[in-house]
């Protein structure tokens, strides 16, 4: 009995001196529970924050980038302090990630940072901790070698630069052309291109174009980007315009499958390779104005025309009312601010009123042509006749290098009475010759009065006249049947020559299409596509170069819808030339200037 009630009471015991082995906080419910919630919530933070970083590479180069990932696992809701990479690293490019599984039942978190890092300085570089909250990452070692630095490839490189000038020497204020193009190759995105910088003060540079094709160089395929710039020194000397600067990534030409395994995400492409191109730098001489120049204003132009609208041929005019005159001027090759005001000097009683002269620039690729119109209301109060003397502006032919003028003629105005009206202009006699194809005029019978029936010298002129015409019409006949016999056993023509003149009837029926659908840019289009297959060898650059080579006709309606892309106003006086008649024109100077050239064949080539 004794034993079996030492053997119950021995735990009791046991677990009392056990108890009170514990601190006596511990003897207490409300601390153990204390103590054991700090626990559990200590145990929870450790779980829930785990941050870690890694390289996609450990050693790279000073133009390569490399790519930091940040992991952070839990309910952590930090951002990561990146101050700490500022002083060694670029920070090119970032994205993010999250991710939630559930194993089990337990749901577990995580978020990812991806950084596209640039180094600054070479060496070997210790990337420290970055804190998240209350925990960090573990510090990381990369190594950067020196890189290639900035220069300018040849042709099979991923990136390379052409600058190019057309011109070795200028004159003060001449346009430039400046030709950039940017050859980049497969793999390569483009992040910024500069613009050409000069080293003479007051240099304009204005880009005028931009276009993008592809080419092959060196054996490879390249996206090139072309820009063409207007260059304009104000000062003599030698003008050097710094090279070009380019700056993009990629993953280089034909990049492996390390490049996706290296990539924190599957679905990211890795742009490895930071690119930094310069293109050399071109020079040219800039010549002062020439001293046997001495006009007021220095104007150096391909081209530069006078037009004038406004004032009609017979030139009459009332008293007291007021006639409009409208003087344009034209420059290839300098813009509208370079254009001077144009003087009209007017005889004494006329009075004239002024518009607001009208500026304008048209950009191409093959430069900037500055127009400026001039509006001015012409009013005198008397009647009389006045004389409008010429307008003349001197300018500088940079193409022939030597000076010229553009020349307005003088112009009489016959100022009429206020009572007076102004005649009708008398008719036009029109001359018609027959072509061929056409049948012959027919003989015009004249009324014979009894008189001259009865005169012997009549009937001896009559039957004379008659003789005459019946040879003529003879020999009409056979010269037409000459003509028709040439044309059915026409000589061989060269198959490239065939091709070229199909080509330029196909240029007209656009042409004709053009000017029926008063689409001014298409007409455009057509007459320089008709230009450039009609002279190849020097092709007109634009419509007013073209208009000096054509007839007077078609010049007119070259010029007249020339007009319109540089005027202020609504024009639609370019679409009364009518197309059929544009059609014969065209087609007779196409003639006639085949016949010059085969005139001017040498017969022993």
């Amino acid at each position: 009995m004794n034993a079996a009630k030492r053997l119950s009471c021995e735990p009791s015991t046991n677990a009392f001196e056990i108890m009170m082995q514990f601190p006596f906080f511990l003897r207490y419910p409300l601390y153990r529970f204390v103590i054991l919630t700090l626990l559990l919530s200590a145990g929870s933070s450790s779980a829930l924050g785990e941050v870690t970083a890694r390289l996609s590479r450990s050693a790279i180069s000073a133009d390569e980038t490399v790519s930091l990932t940040i992991q952070i696992k839990g309910e952590n809701e930090a951002k990561p302090d990146l101050s700490v990479l500022d002083a060694q690293f670029e920070i090119l490019g970032r994205s993010q990630q999250q991710s939630i599984s559930v194993i089990n039942g337990n749901v577990s978190r995580s978020r990812g940072l991806n950084l596209t890092l640039l180094p600054k300085i070479t060496g070997s570089l210790e990337i420290p901790p970055i804190s998240v909250g209350n925990e960090a990452s573990a510090p990381l070692r990369l190594q950067v070698n020196e890189g290639t630095g900035e220069s300018n490839g040849v042709p099979g490189s991923d990136v390379f630069i052409e600058l190019e000038l057309y011109e070795t020497s200028a004159y003060l204020q001449q346009e430039i052309i400046l030709t950039l193009r940017l050859f980049i190759g497969e793999g390569v995105r483009g992040e910024q291109l500069s613009d050409p910088k000069s080293n003479l003060p007051d240099t304009v540079i204005q880009r005028i174009s931009e276009t993008q094709y592809k080419t092959q160089r060196a054996g490879e395929s390249y996206q090139v980007v072309e820009r063409r710039y207007a260059v304009f020194a104000y000062q003599s000397g030698q003008l050097k315009l710094d090279g070009v600067r380019f700056s993009g990534r990629g993953g280089g030409r034909g990049g492996s499958i390390y490049d996706l395994l290296n990539s924190p995400f599957g679905n990211q492409k890795v742009d490895r390779h930071i690119y930094r191109t310069v293109s050399d730098a071109v020079n040219i001489d800039i010549k002062p104005i020439p001293a046997n120049f001495n006009a007021r204003h220095w104007l150096p132009a391909r081209s530069l025309q006078l037009v004038e609208t406004g004032l009609a041929r017979n030139n009459q005019q009332i008293a007291g009312k007021p006639l409009t005159r409208t003087i344009m001027l034209f420059a290839d090759g300098l813009t509208s601010a370079q254009l001077p005001a144009i003087d009209m000097h007017l005889p004494e009683g006329v009075k004239q009123y002024p518009d607001r002269p009208k500026m304008k620039d048209n950009l191409s690729g093959a430069g900037i042509t500055g127009s400026r119109q001039n509006k001015v209301t012409l009013v005198a109060a008397n009647p009389g006749d006045y004389k409008l003397p010429a307008i003349e502006i001197p300018w500088w032919n940079t193409e022939t290098d030597q000076m010229e003028t553009a020349r307005l003629p003088a112009r009489n105005i016959e100022v009429l009475g206020g009572t007076a009206s102004v005649p009708p202009p008398r008719p036009k006699r029109t001359e018609y010759t027959a072509t061929a194809g056409e049948t012959a005029p027919a003989a015009t019978h004249l009324p014979v009065t009894p008189e001259s029936t009865d005169n012997p010298l009549t009937h001896w002129l009559i039957w004379v006249l008659a003789l005459g015409w019946i040879t003529t019409l003879v020999i009409w006949r056979m010269s037409r049947h000459r003509s028709k016999q040439q044309t059915a056993t026409p000589a061989a023509v060269d198959p490239a020559e065939a091709v070229r003149r199909q080509s330029i009837e196909e240029a007209i029926k656009t042409l004709e299409g053009a000017y029926r659908d008063q689409d001014r840019d298409a007409a455009r289009d057509a007459w320089l596509r008709w230009g450039q297959l009609r002279w190849p060898e020097k092709t007109p650059s634009n419509l007013n170069r073209l208009s000096h080579r054509c007839p007077k006709r078609v010049a007119e309606a070259i010029l007249a819808l020339d007009l319109t892309f540089y005027s202020q106003d609504e024009r639609s006086d370019w679409v009364k030339f009518d197309p059929g008649v544009l059609r014969k024109k065209i087609v007779l100077s196409t003639k006639m200037i085949r016949e010059q050239q085969a005139a001017l064949t040498p017969l022993n080539p």
